[in-house]
């Protein structure tokens, strides 16, 4: 005895709509979660090689500063 038994095919049908509907916007807010966090480890990881490059450009000498940050 399964639980559609009770149910008449119309019932049947737009239960069954119904929970798909829901599994598809389930689905759909995962894969924007995911593309917002791709985007964001992408940014991170360009920040970090920015970063990298300009220690690498201080330590080289190849960057200096004209005047102090505290002089006006």
């Amino acid at each position: 005895m399964g639980w559609t038994e009770n149910m008449s095919s119309q019932e049947f049908h737009e239960e069954f709509h119904a929970f798909a509907n829901v599994t598809q916007r389930i689905l759909w807010q995962g894969v924007a979660a995911v593309r917002r966090a791709r985007s964001s480890i992408a940014d991170s990881r360009r920040l970090c090689e920015e970063t990298r490059e300009l220690l690498a450009a201080r330590r080289d000498g190849r960057l200096f500063r004209r005047r102090p940050l505290n002089a006006h």
